[in-house]
């Protein structure tokens, strides 16, 4: 046996007594991380059986075409696409935008328990690989570092893992400076009418701030506005969605007051949706029209209708907002009217005064009631000039000396064409006279004196070769105006006016139509 040098034995006693005062239990790493060798065991079993226990992530994987799945209480679209389709974080996030546009969502978080989703897995690949091309650009626009084990990462992620001393940082998260990237939301005309949705609470500028043990997160209110709800929550606007999904589902759930609107208010109707929506009213409804009267019937169209909590419509507080672009202002003597009605009018993006210029389109309101009023009235609309109880010669001197002179209720001259207006009661003579007209060339208008402005209009202009069909017309079109007017009468071209449209009724107009009308380009005359 060698024996032992001096300096190894002195060397060996010192660390015999050096582990002898240390504890009982050592740890190469925090005990927080360690990990249970039977687990490992148990994971450690067999890939083959780890397949088989995961049958759906395998399909979900491999199928094509679009998957049906039903949503189960606590889920969102990243945890279903994630957990029960086996999506990387980048493959879910490139994916949601094709969820949210095929099953019509608006909110990603506010799914119902039972309902039925479609997850569009031939196009998983596709988003995939735009994720992976997202991931690979940050990494290559990162300087790199090389961590423990020589491989090489961004230089983003090696800070987040190590502090300014190269010691390990600690596990707080700060995303302070989200919405640098994002261009402020020009909604100052929204800001104005939302007083009138919640007037009891004040728009807030400060932002929105989350503290947690694990991170703090806050948002400027320059780049993500917010607007009161009508519950007590906020809506934070989130044009064009640079806020993450995973981040937007963490504020989500650590603040559920608050509601994150991601359309663009470039797309002023959509936008208005989601924003209403996520206010929480007791009703809203898109797509409004709402009628008044019979003859003549006023229809009022509107984008939204809003029923701010279960007692609007018996408080006469209705709101009713229009958007669109396309559309002109509700003139102010209709906003009176629907204040009158229990509506209240809200447009966030007003276009002036566009009454149109008055030229083009008349109505002719005919107000008398009897057969003979009804002609004239129609004549002069037409302007059409008549006699009244002339003598019309059947025949004369030249015709062998027999003379015969009808009486005309009224009589006119078109051209070479002659025409009799006459009344038929029963009477044969009177049927007889009239044969005699027709053989004489004369376009004769029979009429009976129990005739109304219908019969009367059909047959007139029936005798005038003018066409023109008895109806409930609508004198304004949609496009041009948030309201329309529904009319009895006729409408036609004028008789003798090139391209002026005409339109005949005996309906009686009150102040508000006739204001309208007036507001529409249309000219009214009496008769």
């Amino acid at each position: 046996m060698l024996a032992t040098p001096p300096r190894q034995a002195v060397a060996i006693a010192l660390a015999m007594l050096a582990f002898g005062a240390l504890p009982t239990q050592v740890r190469a790493i925090d005990p927080r991380f360690e990990l249970d060798p039977r687990f490992l065991d148990k994971t450690a079993e067999s890939p083959a059986k780890e397949r088989e226990e995961r049958p759906v992530r395998k399909a979900a994987r491999s199928a094509t075409g679009a998957s049906s799945y039903t949503v189960k209480p606590g889920d969102h679209i990243f945890k279903i696409l994630m957990k029960e389709y086996g999506l990387s974080n980048a493959e879910a996030e490139a994916l949601v935008p094709e969820v949210k546009r095929l099953n019509g969502i608006t909110d990603i978080r506010r799914l119902h328990a039972g309902q039925s989703l479609r997850i569009p897995l031939t196009h998983r690949r596709e988003h995939a690989d735009v994720a992976e091309r997202k991931e690979s650009k940050i990494v290559r626009g990162a300087p790199a570092r090389t961590d423990g084990a020589g491989e090489k990462r961004p230089e983003s992620l090696a800070a987040a893992s190590a502090g300014s001393d190269g010691k390990s940082a600690g596990h707080t998260m700060r995303m302070m400076n989200l919405a640098l990237a994002q261009e402020p939301a020009n909604l100052d005309a929204v800001r104005q009418v939302w007083g009138g949705l919640v007037p009891s609470r004040p728009v807030s500028s400060r932002p929105i701030s989350i503290e947690d043990k694990n991170f703090s997160l806050s948002l400027d209110p320059e780049s993500f506005p917010s607007f009161p709800a009508a519950d007590g929550g906020r809506v934070l606007v989130d044009a064009g969605g640079k806020i993450p999904p995973l981040v937007r589902s963490l504020i989500e759930e650590k603040d559920p007051s608050v509601r994150i609107v991601s359309e663009s208010p470039r797309n002023r109707k959509r936008f208005m949706a989601s924003l209403l929506e996520g206010a929480r009213f007791y009703s809203v409804a898109d797509n409004v029209a709402l009628s008044f009267g019979a003859d003549p019937k006023l229809t009022v169209n509107a984008d939204f209708k809003i029923e701010k909590t279960p007692e609007s419509v018996l408080n006469h507080d209705v709101v009713l907002m229009s958007v669109e672009e396309y559309r002109r202002g509700m003139p102010p003597v209709l906003v009176q009217f629907l204040r009158r009605e229990g509506f209240q009018v809200l447009e966030p993006f007003p276009t002036g005064d566009q009454a149109l210029p008055r030229g083009g389109r008349t109505l002719h309101q005919i107000t008398a009631h009897d057969t003979r009023g009804i002609v004239d009235g129609l004549l002069r609309a037409l302007n059409v000039r008549y006699e009244a109880d002339r003598s019309v010669e059947l025949y004369g001197m030249a015709d062998g000396g027999l003379r015969l002179e009808v009486r005309a209720d009224r009589y006119f001259e078109d051209g070479r064409d002659r025409y009799v207006v006459s009344y038929f009661d029963g009477d044969p003579v009177s049927y007889t006279l009239t044969r005699l007209l027709e053989t004489r060339g004369y376009r004769v208008v029979v009429l009976d004196p129990k005739d109304d402005f219908r019969k009367v209009s059909e047959k007139l202009l029936a005798r005038l070769r003018l066409p023109g069909v008895f109806a409930q017309h609508d004198l304004l079109q949609y496009r041009d105006a948030p309201y329309g007017i529904q009319m009895s009468g006729v409408r036609m071209r004028a008789h003798g006016a090139e391209g002026e449209s005409v339109f005949l009724t005996n309906v009686e107009l009150d102040p508000l139509f006739r204001d309208l009308l007036d507001y529409s380009g249309y000219s009214v005359i009496s008769h």
